[in-house]
């Protein structure tokens, strides 16, 4: 199947394919043009529409389904040679646009009205349009604040969210988009336009800038995204399961896991999750700890491996040399401790508070950490040699500035970014400086140099890295929870929470915003 092609030409239509040996005539020149006329000289000038010869555009007929069809082969521009029969019984050979029919159905751009008909003369409506457009460009993304009359149980609805998405169509002001109101030529030549150009598209504050691209049932715990392929590794709390999801061919794979789970971390195709036999408690007293960390093959979630621990487990780390670091969550001063993943035995530990955040520096020779449980917080790195933790080494500025209970360091290595906007040396824990808000999920495009934060809204804020100069804000449909930036698919990756229209009902949605547009 075709893979989003050019952006349309599904539209305003006709004379060549009434009368095709006359000779285009320039939008300029339509007299009875009144609306759209930049995108009808738009499309002039790409030899997608034509005039008649009496210089008129007709504006207000309708465009009959054939002329549809004709259009959208004319603007793609695809093979039309031994294209099979499309087996129509109201379009044959010879007929005006079947070649056009067949390779559009050859190609599953098109469907028929069943029964074998295509009804090539009958007037297409806006839900026709829709289709046909989504189906053929290719067009996904939802529209969370949907339409008052496309329900989701209509068949037009996938197809009308997805136009929405994209910003090709606002409806109606009464909040309907009336899919059973035949379209005219001045009206599909917007839509067209709009495909083909982006600059055409209306602006509206109902449109985010994102485009939400699915929805999952799930509560988010924790979240790991594969460095090199679309894949997130998500901790379900609705079900207690790993759930790997695959955002470009929405596959979706999940497995339960036999105990409580809170935090996981992805090494080197492995998925590691902690995972509870009892509760966070500040002194257990004569109860000895307990809990256990599994390990995943990230591709399959087949389980490698469940290890039992004598440690109630909270925060987890793990580098491509299969040792994990796990943070205590009970008992006050507990251990932070690395395990040989492959025989479960203890390397080292080093003395730590409980329910301490961890994080590796990307060159993995570090491990972050900060503490949740006291005030002021602590910010420290344990050296790794080996798989063994050195001493630990703690920020010169302790209790100086305000620090929320996360540490995270920039993709390069070279930042500690907390969420009251301070920014660290990660070689040296120096104070930097401080951005002008806080936030509570960021990103970074290093190659670009901008940074992306976000505060418990739908808004993204960007700056100059490393400069922290404010520059530009986006929108997105959710709150945001989580962001990620794809460098393959130079993306920026929002996981949000989403409602649907009046629903209060949350799901987590994956939104996304090409930083190449």
């Amino acid at each position: 199947m075709l893979k989003k092609m050019g952006a349309l030409c599904m539209a305003a239509l006709l004379f060549a394919m009434l009368l095709p040996a006359a000779q285009p005539v320039s939008a300029a020149t339509f007299g009875d043009v009144k609306n759209f006329k930049q995108e009808i000289q738009y499309l002039t000038d790409l030899k997608i529409i034509n005039g008649y010869p009496d210089g008129s555009y007709r504006p207000e007929e309708p465009i009959l389904r054939v002329q549809a069809v004709m259009m959208i082969m004319r603007e793609m521009g695809l093979e039309m040679e031994k294209i099979p029969d499309p087996g129509f019984s109201d379009i044959r050979k010879g007929d005006m646009g079947y070649e056009d029919v067949a390779a559009a159905s050859y190609y599953e751009l098109i469907e028929g009205k069943g029964s074998g008909r295509f009804d090539p003369k009958g007037h297409m409506t806006r839900g026709e349009m829709s289709k046909v457009l989504a189906l053929a460009y290719e067009l996904g993304g939802m529209y969370p604040t949907g339409f008052t009359d496309v329900a989701e149980g209509q068949w037009t609805y996938p197809y009308v969210s997805a136009l929405a998405a994209h910003n090709v169509t606002n409806g109606y002001p009464d909040g309907t988009f009336r899919s059973h109101v035949t379209i005219n030529r001045e009206q599909f030549t917007g839509f067209m336009a709009r495909i083909l150009n982006p600059a055409f598209k209306p602006y509206t504050t109902a449109k985010a800038d994102s485009l939400l691209e699915n929805v999952l049932d799930i509560e988010m715990m924790d979240v790991a995204k594969h460095p090199e392929q679309p894949v997130f590794y998500i901790l379900d709390g609705l079900t207690n399961s790993l759930v790997s999801f695959n955002y470009e061919t929405d596959e979706l794979d999940s497995v339960e896991l036999p105990y409580r789970a809170e935090s996981l971390a992805y090494a080197k195709g492995k998925v590691y999750v902690t995972q509870h036999k009892m509760n966070h408690e500040y002194w257990t007293g004569d109860r000895k700890e307990e809990g256990a960390y599994a390990i995943f093959d990230a591709d399959s979630l087949k389980l490698i491996k469940l290890w039992h621990l004598a440690l109630d487990p909270y925060d987890i780390e793990a580098n491509d040399e299969g040792q994990v670091f796990i943070s205590g969550g009970s008992n006050q001063h507990t251990d932070l401790t690395s395990f040989d993943s492959k025989t479960g035995a203890i390397l080292s530990q080093q003395m730590l508070y409980m329910r301490a955040k961890i994080t590796l520096t990307p060159n993995q020779k570090n491990l972050l950490v900060i503490s949740t449980a006291v005030s002021p917080r602590n910010l420290s790195a344990f050296p790794i040699v080996g798989g063994l933790l050195q001493l630990e080494i703690r920020s010169p500025y302790h209790g100086v500035y305000a620090m929320t209970p996360d540490v995270s360091v920039t993709p390069d290595g070279k930042y500690i970014l907390n969420g009251f906007g301070n920014m660290f040396s990660a070689n040296t824990m120096k104070y930097l400086g401080t951005l002008d808000r806080p936030f509570s999920a960021f990103a970074v495009d290093v190659a670009s140099g901008e940074l992306h934060t976000a505060f418990e809204t739908n808004l993204i804020q960007s700056y100059d890295y490393p400069r922290l100069i404010s520059k530009d804000q986006l929108v997105t449909y959710g709150t945001i929870h989580k962001l990620f930036y794809d460098e393959h698919a130079d993306e920026l990756i929002s996981l949000t929470t989403v409602r649907f229209g009046k629903s209060v009902y949350p799901y987590l949605g994956i939104e996304t915003i090409s930083r190449g547009e």
